[in-house]
């Protein structure tokens, strides 16, 4: 009798398991019909991660230069994929400058952090990046007014650049093509303001530095107006894209965000927003 039972009770857990799947492979196939009838911006990238509903969560990094621009460009694009934005703001050093970091704040908080360089086998591989929302240049920065270019400033001199930078690498190999008598000296700096106050404090000549960050510091602290931008050369011209960071297993929301990100350069929002601010972005034209 024991026997029976328990061979009768295996038989109804094995029905039930059986109705369990079936049930789970229906879902399954009704999730994946659903996606293939909408072809445009919903949130079904969310199944299988935290439940955020209807809502595009995006991180800002307040110490970023374009963190107005981005703040307003994540509000567009939640706007386009018929999503309510929600907004996470960073002021303190702990997401970009560590990537551990980075990826628990996207598993956790952020389907999209903002600000994010496109430089080519420079993030791991479950980090990924939008197509680009700007482009921006790197710029000579001088407090002399004579000087029109960096070809002006004399080889005596110092040039302070933000260590790391793409900049501050064409630099350190063309300063190397150079004979000795015939180089400046080259400073590395920890980052684009200090960089300018070392032409603020007579240390360096010339900074080269990212432009939205001398255009924010110029606005926002009086002490730099008087430097101003002159041209590159000798160097050549130096930009960089700027795109968004998410999860590379996020290609259904990339695709869409890509999509958006077009979709609002086409029809000037972009231009309105980089104009609102005076931001010196120029939409690429793979973003067109």
């Amino acid at each position: 009798m024991p026997a029976t039972r328990h061979k009768r009770e295996t038989t109804q857990k094995a029905r039930a398991l059986a109705v369990r799947v079936l049930a789970a492979l229906t879902s399954i196939a009704l999730s994946t019909l659903a996606l293939a009838q909408t072809p445009f911006i919903v949130d079904q990238w969310k199944l299988g991660r935290r439940d955020s509903g209807s809502t595009l969560s995006y991180c800002v990094d307040q110490r970023d230069p374009d963190w107005p621009v981005a703040r307003d460009l994540a509000q567009q694009i939640a706007g386009a994929l018929l999503l309510e934005p929600k907004e996470r703001l960073f002021t303190e050093q702990m997401i970009t400058d560590n990537l551990d970091n980075l990826y628990r704040i996207l598993q956790e908080s952020c389907d999209l952090f903002m600000g994010f360089k496109l430089i080519p086998d420079a993030y791991p591989d479950w980090m990924t990046l939008t197509r680009a929302y700007y482009r921006a240049s790197y710029v000579v920065v001088v407090a002399d007014g004579k000087w029109k270019s960096l070809a002006d400033v004399p080889r005596t001199g110092a040039i302070a650049a933000t260590l790391g930078t793409s900049a501050d690498l064409r630099l350190t190999q063309y300063l190397m093509s150079l004979r000795d008598t015939e180089r400046w000296q080259r400073f590395p700096m920890a980052n684009d303001e200090a960089a300018l106050r070392a032409v603020l404090s007579g240390t360096a000549q010339a900074a080269l530095v990212w432009e939205p960050a001398f255009q924010a510091l110029r606005r926002d602290d009086p002490a730099f107006a008087r430097l101003r931008a002159a041209g590159p050369a000798p160097l050549p011209a130096m930009t960089a894209d700027v795109g968004a960071a998410l999860l590379s297993s996020e290609s259904f929301l990339r695709t869409n965000v890509d999509q958006a990100i077009a979709a609002l350069a086409a029809d000037g929002t972009l231009a309105r927003i980089f104009a609102d601010h005076k931001f010196p972005g120029r939409i690429p034209q793979d973003s067109r």
